[in-house]
């Protein structure tokens, strides 16, 4: 939804500025710059809970990640130790 209302606010400020007699890129780089100025205080909100829920996806998945981590660690200490028995039982 953040990214919604800042495609937003940037279209609204192009269509401004258009209004306003700029054209090219210079209309892109104005509408672009002073969207950006703005949702910074508009969207503060709506920015802190995106970067929030982001965090918490980046979280779980490095969580997972190590869980898998320690299950794979687990199951190769196991077949070492696997290996190691049968190595000396057939000396």
């Amino acid at each position: 939804m953040y990214n919604a209302w800042r495609l937003g606010l940037f279209v609204a400020c192009a269509g401004l500025l258009a209004l306003a007699g700029l054209r090219s890129i210079v209309l892109l780089a104005a509408a672009l710059l002073i969207s950006g100025v703005l949702s910074y205080f508009l969207l503060d909100r709506q920015r802190r809970a995106f970067a929030e829920a982001l965090g918490d996806a980046v979280d779980r998945s490095r969580r997972r990640i190590a869980e898998r981590t320690e299950r794979e660690d687990a199951y190769v200490d196991e077949m070492l130790a696997r290996e190691g028995e049968i190595t000396r039982s057939d000396r």
